[in-house]
């Protein structure tokens, strides 16, 4: 016999989607009259710039029973907006989801099957058809592949998942600045499933994660959950050591044996390789200190501005 779902939360974080909120909403709404289970909606409005606000409080007088609405005092990212979310639901289960619809609500019935019938504490819906122009597969699949080798994560993971309550609750009582869902799930479990959806193209003009974004995104991620930086260091500084050990014997045997007169040229390129990597490595401690000073001065996850309930 599979596991009982009462109620389910959906939070769905909110940037610039006015277009197609309406759109959302009818399609979680078709989805769970037919599974006859109950709903929690929450909108997580990212600060939009456009009208979301305005349609996710429309929204919300006209389902009050099914919709929690939630304004960002400003842009914090995708995952802080999940995290806040994550602080209002009320179902036994939670899925997250774009707002873009590129994940459409009725895939949701195959992460609740596989939830139900097996013992996964999260289930990730993946497509191997995304549609997507070949650069951006490209930028997401080697960040995915970093994400694998530079951390715990499981390196395949989805905006489109569902979670168990329990591991929900685990997940709000970190309190750091930057948080990444992805990494911190793979801190607290390794019963992972994963289902094939459907994967649709994006209701919303131009992708949220500019080329840029991604890149700073992984940059927080390898600086902030794990120490494979400062592994880094402490390797080139050996490699380092042993090959300038290698070149003072290479010199020494050239003066002595040879009476080869040492240049300047030598000198320039050990004094430039050295401070290269001093240079590299005061960087990567800084920046390790201005995580912990981060943490230590306790910077908001997120800041809510108005939420209705």
């Amino acid at each position: 016999m599979g596991r009982e779902i009462n109620k389910v939360s959906i939070v769905v974080p909110v940037y610039n989607s006015s277009k197609v909120l309406y759109k959302l909403q009818s399609q979680v709404e078709e989805v769970f009259s037919q599974l006859k289970i109950q709903y929690q909606l929450v909108l997580v409005d990212d600060y939009s710039r456009d009208d979301s606000w305005d349609i996710i409080k429309d929204i919300k007088s006209k389902f009050p029973d099914k919709i929690t609405a939630v304004r960002l005092a400003k842009n914090f990212g995708q995952h802080n907006a999940l995290f806040c979310g994550f602080h209002y639901c009320s179902g036994d289960v939670v899925i997250t989801m774009d707002d873009d619809l590129q994940s459409p609500p009725s895939e949701i019935i195959h992460l609740l099957e596989c939830y139900k019938n097996g013992n996964a504490e999260i289930v990730y819906g993946i497509s191997s058809d995304y549609k997507k122009p070949v650069m951006r597969k490209a930028m997401s699949r080697s960040f995915k592949t970093a994400t694998k080798l530079m951390s715990k994560s499981v390196g395949e993971g989805s905006s489109f998942r569902l979670l168990d309550k329990g591991l929900v609750k685990k997940l709000i009582s970190h309190t750091q600045y930057f948080v990444f869902v992805d990494e911190l799930i793979s801190w607290y479990s390794s019963n992972i499933e994963f289902v094939k959806v459907k994967h649709d193209h994006s209701h919303v003009k131009g992708s949220r994660y500019t080329s840029s974004r991604l890149f700073d995104l992984y940059y927080q991620l390898v600086i902030g959950y794990n120490a494979a930086p400062l592994r880094f260091i402490t390797i080139m500084g050996l490699l380092s050591s042993f090959f300038s050990f290698l070149v003072g014997l290479y010199f020494l045997y050239k003066k002595f044996f040879h009476h080869v007169r040492i240049g300047y040229t030598s000198i320039i390129v050990s004094v430039t390789f050295s401070a290269g990597l001093i240079l590299l490595s005061i960087g990567i401690i800084g920046e390790h200190l201005r995580k912990m000073y981060n943490l230590l001065n306790a910077l908001p996850q997120y800041s809510v501005s108005e939420i209705i309930e």
